[in-house]
């Protein structure tokens, strides 16, 4: 049944991939990967963040810049737009949180955070807002002055998604290694609710019930009761690392995009896939819905916003393949796929892993085994890592799962999340260890 799910979207998606040049408006504007998305309640404004460290307000209706916000000393990677859209905020790699003020284009102001910023969230009444932080921190803010209201210390796991739920009176979180928190937000007091599960919450958004939707590293979205967090069940359809949820303005449907560039829309009602989409090359950083009418917005590694809307030259629906399964439930994992393979997938956006691969925004890992850290030609390394004397061996790679990058190498700029479980340590390692050093394994010798 997977693997016939698997070919179906595939069959939509290049049915669609004549139309794509027809279908979709661009806004052009930013000279780097755009990270973040943000409408407007009313789908009058849209806001993007970008790599190229600024923010482009724009009149999505007209296709046309409003603005250009610039503050930023690093990469925006989080914005939001205020319910009443007078303040729209934004977070970036050089720690830095900023207020703006739509209307004027300028700073109103501005929180020194000490790290990265990995999330934002804005409460539903626009009151606050809540954002987190590499050092394993949520902070909620005021918005009209930027007083701290509450802090949480996560205690070592990682914020990688935020949301106001429950008309703002609960705040999720969602981590690198796959837990849950529940956190109040009057006081930051709260507590994990889901144990971590290995794989990176990467999304969480609230469905039009209340129910709670999440995005994983591993492809799945998972709808679960807000209660209890049992499972209500899962939409399959990704082979990559989710990175954007949106909703649509009616609650019927969801969009979700992943790091490989393919974006579903999913119908929430029979929760199957509607329509498949391609609109970028590289990753699908973020998502967002305007209207009336209804248009989908996607935020693109190919530095550019693109424009998909109701009126447009619709794919072949999904439903139409008679190798369509009836509804989506499993996990998009073919059988054959072992765990390894799942967690590498968290790195296939930095890493390449064969011969012909090269680098990316990480080092290839082809011949991994055996060599030095810092030895790739060409690759920017930081100094932390060319002069730390580590070779990579599955000692070394053990180590550096177990204890993550920030103690294993610290000062690096080594993303790469921890794996708490020893048994999926090791499984990656053995993933590892067959397809980057292939010659090895095929004689038996190991790495």
């Amino acid at each position: 049944m997977q693997a016939l799910f698997r070919l179906a979207s595939i069959g939509v998606t290049l049915a669609f991939g004549a139309l794509a040049p027809v279908a979709a408006a661009e806004l052009v504007g930013h000279g780097g990967a755009v990270r973040s998305l943000s409408a407007s309640r009313d789908g009058g404004l849209l806001l993007s963040g970008s790599f190229d460290t600024s923010l482009i307000l724009w009149r999505p209706a007209e296709e046309r810049p409003l603005r250009r916000l610039l503050g930023h000393a690093g990469a925006v990677h989080a914005v939001a737009l205020a319910p009443e859209t007078q303040l729209a905020l934004s977070g970036g790699e050089d720690g830095l949180l900023l207020a703006w003020s739509v209307e004027e284009g300028a700073p109103r102001w501005r929180a020194e955070l000490g790290a990265k910023v990995l999330a934002l969230a804005i409460a539903p009444e626009g009151g606050s807002a809540a954002v987190g932080t590499a050092d394993g921190r949520v902070r909620v803010f005021g918005l009209a002055d930027g007083t701290v209201r509450a802090e949480t210390d996560l205690g070592g796991a990682r914020p990688t998604a935020l949301l106001f739920a429950e008309q703002g009176t609960v705040l999720w979180v969602g981590t690198h290694e796959g837990a849950l928190w529940a956190i109040d937000p009057r006081d930051g007091t709260g507590s994990e609710r889901l144990p971590t599960s290995g794989f990176a919450v990467t999304e969480l958004l609230e469905l039009a019930d209340g129910l709670l939707v999440t995005g994983g590293i591993d492809g799945v979205l998972r709808l679960r009761h807000p209660a209890d967090l049992r499972l209500l069940g899962e939409l399959p359809g990704h082979e990559a690392p989710i990175t954007a949820l949106a909703l649509h303005p009616d609650g019927t449907r969801l969009a979700s995009g992943d790091i490989k560039g393919r974006v579903i829309v999913w119908s929430l009602p029979e929760r199957r896939p509607e329509r498949v989409l391609e609109p970028h090359r590289g990753p699908v950083w973020d998502l967002a819905f305007t209207g009336p009418p209804a248009t989908l917005w996607s935020a693109g590694n190919d530095s550019i916003v693109r424009r998909w809307r109701e009126g447009d030259p619709p794919p072949r629906p999904a439903e139409s393949s008679p190798a369509s399964p009836p509804a989506a439930r499993r996990s998009p994992i073919a059988e054959s796929e072992d765990r390894g393979e799942r967690l590498f997938r968290a790195c296939v956006a930095c890493h390449t892993v064969t011969a012909d691969g090269g680098n990316r925004a990480g080092p290839t890992l082809f011949r991994l085994f055996g060599r030095p850290a810092g030895a790739v030609p060409g690759y920017p390394y930081s100094e932390a890592l060319a002069t730390s004397g580590i070779v990579w061996t599955e000692e070394t790679i053990e180590k550096l799962f177990a204890l993550g990058p920030e103690t294993f190498t610290p000062g690096s700029k080594m993303p790469l999340q921890r794996l708490p479980d020893a048994r999926d340590r090791a499984a990656l390692i053995d993933y590892l260890k067959r397809v980057t050093m292939p010659a090895e394994v095929e004689r038996g010798t190991g790495g």
